[in-house]
């Protein structure tokens, strides 16, 4: 619910108080939540992407607006009520955070947080449950805890992933008893770990990722049906996201946007080195695949409006997979943390360079690339710079916020994510009792 003026400030008080006081590795532990043996609502909701909390939003649960601070969003459906009536605050800095990250994230710089990952028990099958896996230092209810932190902080659990992380999805969709099953089984995982939503990650409906997963003619059509009674179940008080291809594709979004709040675009893996951008705002002379333009504009026009966006940042870089010629000197994916090392070491995990590289700059892409002597591209990625860039553009283009995939891939020092916080907040914090550095 959104706030009064006075509930605000009396949240702000408490908070200050409490202030002083898509992997294959081994998961490190495992929970298996067993299966337990909607009224609509209707009308228009408000909120805000900047902090005077005087947005507006047609049944969605944000607004527009430049200015910074925080707010509450807030929405119900516009054609059905079947919105989640608290998104939380806006503009959205969301991470992803998997099982293989050994530190707390820093909830100062975060409003929601995707904990990864969920999969089906029985993938080949679609049935049976969901398990989560967790992180042995700093698991799902460590993460829940840091509410006391940030107390506007909302987490959810993301299902599902690329490959063999999504299979089950197909199975349970096309099945009516697996559907119910499905839905019921993930209301008692929110319910067990009080948790504020969940993430849907089919990659993709009609598509067998990789070769790993199933799927049916008739995924898309069914994932309606998914939508539809997973809201009915979970109700209007729960978040429920889906993370999307950046073509827009797979997707009967005329239909599933009556039933998620919003839209986590993944706007990376777009492209790779020798022959792309990983992640490029507009498309330049020099790559001509897919940019942040066109894959906004395939959304908008499938149905998604842009202040249902949450735009997608990677915090690592793609080098060529498979070099035809000379010596490979990254692997495939490269977290940013390894960036220093490579640029002021001439060092990659520990090891001197296969051969020299250097920072260049496409400065109608908006983003860095590494070339070699020849000027071949041999990584692209993103740094403070590029990221500062697109949360300008999240704030100039009216989305709701912005995502990254993942929190395990910056620098200690946060040097990534205070890059886009500071862009699309105007200060170092997303936390509403501290002020922007004069």
């Amino acid at each position: 619910m959104k706030l009064n003026k006075t509930s605000r400030i009396l949240a702000s008080l408490a908070l200050g108080l409490s202030l002083c006081v898509f992997s294959c590795e081994k998961p490190a532990n495992t929970l298996v939540i067993p299966m337990p043996p909607s009224k609509p609502n209707s009308g228009t909701g408000t909120g805000n992407v900047g902090g005077n909390g005087s947005g507006s939003g047609n049944g969605n649960g944000s607004g527009t607006g430049t200015s910074t601070g925080t707010e509450t969003g807030t929405g119900t459906g516009a054609e059905t009520g079947t919105l989640c009536t608290d998104i939380g605050q806006t503009p959205i800095i969301l991470a992803y955070f998997t099982e293989y990250t050994e530190v707390l994230p820093e909830v100062t710089l975060l409003t929601h947080i995707n904990y990864a990952h969920g999969r089906f028990k029985n993938p080949k099958t679609g049935d049976g449950g969901i398990v989560i896996t967790e992180s042995k230092q700093a698991p799902l209810s460590k993460v829940v805890a840091l509410k006391s932190v940030n107390p506007n902080l909302k987490v959810l659990l993301m299902i599902g992933g690329w490959g063999a992380h999504a299979d089950g999805f197909s199975e349970m969709a096309r099945s009516d008893a697996k559907r119910t099953e499905f839905c019921k089984s993930v209301k008692a995982l929110i319910d067990r770990h009080r948790l504020d939503g969940v993430d849907i990650d089919w990659e993709y409906p009609t598509v067998s990722a990789d070769n790993e997963t199933g799927r049916d003619d008739m995924d898309t059509q069914n994932f309606n049906l998914v939508l539809k009674e997973l809201r009915e179940t979970l109700g209007t008080s729960k978040i429920i996201s889906f993370a999307s291809s950046s073509s827009g594709r797979y997707v009967d979004w005329k239909t599933a946007i009556k039933y998620i709040d919003y839209v986590n675009v993944m706007t990376y893996d777009m492209g790779a080195a020798p022959d792309g951008h990983n992640s490029p705002l507009h498309k330049s002379s020099r790559f001509t695949h897919r940019s942040w333009d066109e894959a906004v504009d395939a959304h908008v026009k499938a149905g998604v409006p842009r202040n249902r966006q949450v735009m997608g940042v990677p915090f690592y870089g793609k080098a060529e997979k498979n070099p035809k010629e000379g010596t490979k000197i990254f692997e495939y994916s490269v977290k940013y943390y390894e960036i220093p090392d490579i640029l002021e070491k001439g060092q990659y995990k520990g090891k001197a360079l296969a051969r020299p590289v250097t920072r260049q700059w496409d400065a109608t892409a908006m983003v860095p690339f590494l070339v070699d002597a020849t000027g071949k591209n041999v990584l692209s990625y993103d740094d403070p710079e590029s990221v500062a860039a697109k949360g300008a553009y999240v704030v100039a283009n009216g989305h709701l916020g912005a995502m990254f995939w993942e929190y395990r891939g910056d620098t200690g020092d946060h040097a990534l994510l205070g890059s886009l916080v500071k862009s699309i907040y105007g200060k170092e914090t997303v936390l509403n009792n501290i002020q922007p550095k004069k």
